[in-house]
């Protein structure tokens, strides 16, 4: 289980592999949010093609009755969508790690691994590093796997999270 932990602990402290899987986790949680964004960009720049040929119509003397209600009706529809666009938008940019908390993420695992590689065992500077980490141990003894979920946590907001199974 150590080695399975170690392992995954040490890819993720190498280059930018933290802030890489930190923003495919975001991007994975909120993919959802991500399809809509793209969707109402798409729905702006259709209802703006739309309100384009009305003017037009509108300015050739094509226009009929009903095309300014339509006009107005589409704007009210564009501000809205444009509206929630920037909100959603703005929810996923705000996402960004701090530089200095990665930096102290990749701090604490080189010092982890360093206490996991030591000859002579320091079990209380271990247990506090790993829960740093480590959110949920599960034994499942009829399976004999060991169930770690390893979280990183910054500000309340989860930033990644991964679960370990390896066999004891």
């Amino acid at each position: 289980m150590t080695n399975k932990l170690r392992t995954t602990l040490m890819r993720l402290s190498m280059d930018n592999q933290l802030e890489e899987e930190i923003r495919m986790y975001h991007n994975e949680k909120n993919k959802h949010v991500i399809a809509q964004v793209s969707s109402l960009a798409a729905g702006i720049e259709f209802l703006e093609k739309r309100v384009d040929a009305v003017v037009g119509d509108m300015n050739a003397g094509k226009g009929k009755s009903f095309h300014q209600e339509m006009l107005d009706e589409m704007k009210t529809e564009l501000v809205e969508k444009k509206a929630e666009h920037a909100a959603l938008s703005e929810g996923l940019r705000k996402f960004d790690v701090p530089e200095e908390y990665i930096a102290s993420v990749k701090y604490d695992i080189q010092t982890l691994i360093g206490l996991l590689d030591a000859e002579v065992q320091n079990p209380q500077m271990l247990h506090q590093i790993v829960s740093k980490f480590v959110s949920k141990v599960v034994v499942q003894r009829e399976t004999k796997n060991v169930y770690v979920k390893v979280q990183f946590v910054n500000a309340d907001d989860v930033l990644y999270e991964k679960n370990i199974v390896a066999e004891m």
